[in-house]
């Protein structure tokens, strides 16, 4: 095997599949990049088993054929190169790949090509298409709210379900609530179907360079789903098991409520956080009222911060604490100049909102303290 391509082309690449490269492996080839060169196109490959990637470039081949190379270092070393085109070569029977690249060279232990766990499509029985700009804001609204622990696998998860045009994501981790609902033209029947996370989490990354008006091409079957779209597949389990009914969670009525500038928020959470990191449960006290909300928190250890925000409360006053994590968080996910709390008492669920739309529903759980 011999075939010269673009470096940038080949990082590209490389920065894509090296997300299914296995951490800890359980066996050697899961650590390691599939690559095959055949005719004009390079095609690499990852697979972990939970996570299989296969992206696709251009190249100029001398010889066709196919090799495993450690996904690590295999790409460090392309990173490093100086020049504007590599050159990989391997030939059967022996043990290493050579890389060059200009004045550089270097070998990598080559692995069985035969032997990895080549990344297969699934017999697929939904199938649809979505914009890029419609799924990437779905997920960027709720996967934040996910667990990261085991404990509950399904909270690992994303809820994705699909009413005719109606779609909807949900994420939560018990104690916050992330929900976005899209409308798009296309009527796509009854779906529903848990996607991990850190698979949401991989697929904002790859297709940052994908164009917002483009479509995705997603193909669901009763374990996987798979995300197709330039020339990149992704394939993933999907979670099994029942998620929760999370529109109870939802608060059915508020009694006071706070319209809020959102970065002047944001800003004085990040400072006040910087003492919150020190508290037990990282906490973070909200004084609302007529003069706005007093924002503080306290270490025995360190100190004290407090901070005021503008606000325009309605309904009366009320002295309750929050997860700073969970708070700047949201601030982070919302769109537009200010949002609106809706809250009813100290330890009662808060409904967030953005101030001009009803789309994106964020539900937390205030933290008990001893003031």
């Amino acid at each position: 095997m011999k075939f010269t391509c673009s470096k940038n082309e080949l990082i590209e690449s490389l920065n894509a599949v090296s997300r299914a490269v296995a951490v800890k492996p359980q066996m050697p080839l899961l650590a390691g990049i599939y690559m095959k060169a055949e005719g004009s196109g390079l095609e690499l490959q990852s697979n972990n088993f939970s996570l299989g990637i296969v992206t696709k470039i251009p190249v100029s081949t001398e010889e066709p054929g196919e090799i495993t190379v450690v996904g690590k270092f295999l790409l460090e070393i392309i990173r490093k190169l100086s020049g504007e085109t590599v050159t990989i070569s391997y030939h059967p029977g022996e043990s290493v790949v050579n890389i060059q690249s200009e004045s550089a060279a270097f070998t990598l232990l080559a692995m069985n090509a035969e032997d990895f766990p080549k990344v297969k499509t699934q017999e697929a029985f939904n199938s649809f298409k979505i914009k890029t700009s419609t799924l990437k804001k779905l997920i960027r609204k709720t996967a934040f709210a996910c667990a990261t622990d085991d404990t509950r696998p399904i909270f690992t998860g994303c809820c994705l379900e699909i009413n005719g045009n109606s779609v909807t994501m949900a994420a939560t981790n018990t104690h916050r609530l992330a929900i976005m609902k899209e409308t798009i033209s296309e009527d796509l029947g009854e779906m529903k179907f848990i996607i991990p996370a850190s698979t949401l989490k991989d697929f904002l990354k790859i297709s940052e360079s994908a164009t917002p008006d483009s479509f995705i091409n997603v193909d669901c079957s009763n374990k996987y789903i798979a995300f197709t779209f330039d020339n990149i597949f992704i394939t993933s389990r999907l979670i099994e098991g029942q998620y929760p009914p999370y529109d109870r969670v939802i608060p059915a009525a508020s009694e006071i409520f706070a319209t809020i500038n959102v970065a002047e928020l944001a800003s004085a959470v990040e400072r006040v956080a910087l003492i919150s990191k020190e508290t037990e449960y990282n906490t973070i006290r909200f004084i609302f009222s007529q003069d706005g909300i007093e924002i503080s928190s306290t270490s025995p250890e360190i100190g004290k911060a407090v901070e005021h925000v503008n606000a325009q409360v309605e309904g009366g006053n009320l002295d309750i604490s929050f997860n700073a994590v969970y708070i700047s968080e949201i601030l982070k996910a919302l769109d537009g100049e200010k949002c609106k709390f809706a809250m009813t008492k100290p330890l009662a669920p808060v409904d967030i909102r953005e101030l001009d739309s009803n789309n994106f529903i964020y539900v937390v759980t205030p933290v008990r303290t001893s003031n």
